[in-house]
């Protein structure tokens, strides 16, 4: 049989309520006269009862008199910092690796439009990190993923995306690749086959001395040649820029 997904409508009556487990939560939803309960019962023990009458003590949305909620997923809102010290790109190549994005999940009421977002929940726990120097880095969220070098091996997972990164290291050395900020916020995010997957990201590496070119888009191999589009970018800022992707931890030791 055919597991149920995480994700679709929910169609309740006034005085209905249903939980929802997601793994790190679940999600408590009470329908009233006009408006909606959402409360998130965390770090849930399994065989653990939870009374649905506790749902009231969550957030009241007063959204009118649609009894439908739409649950979808989406990227998170901010860019996310990978780290490895595992991987090597030699001058003049170009290598195309997979890592796993958390999602979010976004609750609607009646029809998924931006005015009718009611609340939004981390399917996975995520922490802040800083990306770039101290006086002029960002906030970033850290991605806590390891490197799959095939997507076949890269088993379905609702709760989260792949996301396709490819980089042609253009210096004459080889790139160790240390802290790489991911873009999250200004991908699109697809359905296909059994999987989630953003944008690819395409970057070029020309040396620590410049700014690298990146470039989030479609590929066949990836997303298919009808893409299935769940989520647009949060934050679209057009499809090819130069940005700082790349972030070199210096060494404050030096040698004698």
């Amino acid at each position: 049989m055919e597991k149920l997904s995480i994700y679709g409508k929910k169609q309740l009556n006034p005085g209905e309520s249903v939980l929802t487990d997601y793994g790190i939560f679940t999600l408590g939803i009470k329908r009233n006269d006009e408006g909606w309960y959402l409360k998130s019962f965390d770090d849930v023990n399994d065989g653990q009862e939870i009374d649905t009458n506790e749902i009231v003590d969550g957030t009241y949305y007063h959204s009118g008199k649609s009894n439908r909620l739409i649950l979808t997923p989406a990227l998170p809102v901010k860019p996310m910092v990978f780290k490895s010290s595992r991987i090597i790109i030699s001058p003049k190549q170009r290598l195309t690796f997979f890592v796993k994005i958390p999602l979010i999940l976004q609750v609607y009421a009646s029809k998924k439009l931006d005015e009718n977002l009611l609340a939004e929940f981390p399917l996975q726990h995520i922490s802040n990190t800083w990306f770039g120097e101290p006086v002029n880095g960002e906030v970033a969220f850290a991605l806590e993923s390891e490197h799959y070098l095939n997507f076949s091996t890269i088993e379905a997972d609702e709760r989260f995306a792949i996301c396709p990164v490819t980089i042609f290291n253009n210096d004459n050395a080889a790139l160790e690749i240390e802290r790489l900020i991911i873009r999250v916020d200004q991908m699109h995010l697809v359905k296909y086959s059994n999987h989630l997957v953003t944008s690819q990201v395409k970057l070029e590496y020309r040396g620590k001395d410049y700014l690298s070119s990146v470039n989030y888009g479609f590929s066949k191999a990836f997303h298919g040649e009808n893409h299935d589009i769940v989520a647009k970018p949060r934050n679209p800022e057009g499809k090819s820029m130069l940005k700082i992707n790349f972030h070199f931890i210096k060494n404050i030791y030096r040698s004698e």
